[in-house]
Order: C-alpha cells, then structure tokens, then sequence
C-alpha cells in the first residue's frame, strides 16, 4: 500500500461515483431496480403532484416524437398507466432520454429510498474515513458530482453505513460550471467562503477533472481502485498524486 501524504486541508471535495460508491452501482443497482419499480410508482404516486406534473411533461415529449406511443391524458387512469408504461418502455429499449424520463426515474429512486428499497453501497473505508476527518479532524466535506445534486443527496442520506449527510456540509453538481473548467473550482471555492490553494483538497478518479481543479491551485488526488483506470490516467497526468483508497490518504 502506498501512502499519499498531502497537507491536511480545510475542505475536501469529492465526487460520490467511482469514488465513494462503486462506479457500477448505477448500472447494477439502480437502473435494475428502476424496471421492476416505475410501473407500481405510477400506480401508487397517482395522486403526488410531482407524479402528475411528469405526466403531463412525459405526454409532451411522447408527442413530439413522432415514433414514440402516445400518452392520452384523457383517458382513464388505468388506461394512461399502460400507456404510460408503453412509452417509458420505447425510450429503455432505444436508449433515449429526454429530460421527462431522466425526472420521473429520479422520481422512482427517491421512492425506493425513501421506502427503504435502494441503499447506497458506500466503501467501508471510505465511511470511516470521512467519519474521522469530519469529527475528529474538522475538515468540511462537500460533495462535487457531475451528477444531479438533488440526486446525490438523495444518494447519500441512506447508504450501507447509514445517513453521510449528517456529515457532509453541501452538494454541488455542474449547474455551478463543468468540472474539467478550472473556473468552476473558483465559484465552489467562493461559495465555500475559502480561497483556492491547499487548504481545499479534491478527489476525483477523473483525471481531467483533476487536472482543471489543479490548475485552479487546489490540491488534488485521484482516487482509483482499478489497475487500468491508473494506466489511463497516468497518460494524462503525471503530476497528481494516485490513492487507491481514501485509507492511503494521510494529512501532515
């Protein structure tokens, strides 16, 4: 194992996939349990507003595409369901992800969190560590995604080592900048109340990110459990420290 030993910051931020959570969790957790859950979300949510707007929104955008099955929002609820149902259907099968159909799968996973149904599955050493920088070190937590930052909230208040909001102060996603724009670092930095050097430290597995945040004189370290995603990084970078886990992460 080898320690990568940076100035302890003030700061530190990180992104949740691939970082904290396993890069697959997505794929293999949460777009499976979206499949068997959207079709008793719509039966159960039928009278939540927020179910009721995505409708109407979701029967717009079938309507502009001319191949998808329509939703006739004049029909019985039984009726619209199937239809519904039909249309969430095209776009999984052909790939295809207007805004509509990206706000109504959140809506189905802040359903199963909420009802207990999904859990996070957050590295074990990556919950002990924050638990210990946080409390007993005082370091800030934030979490920088290019993911939504509603959703990574979400993503965060009930994970396999219990509620990590509790110990993160803030969310931010790429409605702030794109995170391979330095500029972006700046306006977290100055959201944070802290000016861009080492006291903020970034953890990222993306390389590029990496080296934007570095060139917004932040301390970076990638953190990158897989020997190819090293490789690949090291063709772009080879000026950032590489932690295998948040546990190789010391502070002087």
């Amino acid at each position: 194992m080898v320690i990568v030993k940076v100035k302890q910051p003030k700061v530190i931020l990180f992104d949740i996939s691939g970082t904290v959570a396993r890069e697959s969790f997505v794929e293999k957790i949460l777009e499976p349990y979206f499949k068997i859950a959207f079709q008793v979300y719509m039966e159960n949510a039928w009278l939540k507003e927020e179910w009721q707007d995505c409708l109407r929104n979701l029967s717009i955008v079938a309507e502009r595409d001319s191949k998808a099955p329509k939703i006739d929002l004049s029909k019985e609820k039984s009726d619209i369901i199937k239809e519904a149902t039909k249309y969430i259907e095209y776009c999984l099968e052909n790939n295809h992800e207007p805004r509509a159909f990206v706000m109504f799968r959140f809506l189905v996973w802040f359903d199963g969190y909420e009802r207990n149904k999904i859990k996070t599955p957050v590295y074990s050493d990556v919950a002990v560590t924050m638990q210990r920088w946080k409390l007993n070190q005082n370091i800030r937590l934030y979490v920088l995604s290019n993911g939504w930052k509603e959703a990574t909230r979400k993503f965060m208040s009930d994970t396999s080592h219990g509620d990590l909001n509790a110990i993160i102060e803030g969310h931010f996603d790429n409605s702030i900048g794109s995170l391979e724009n330095p500029e972006t670092y700046l306006k977290v930095a100055q959201s944070i109340q802290e000016k861009p050097g080492d006291q903020i430290l970034f953890l990222t597995k993306s390389a590029l990110e990496g080296k934007a945040a570095q060139r917004a004189a932040l301390n970076v370290i990638l953190v990158l459990t897989r020997t190819h995603t090293v490789d690949e990084a090291m063709e772009i970078c080879q000026d950032i420290p590489i932690a295998r886990s948040f546990t190789d992460i010391e502070f002087f």
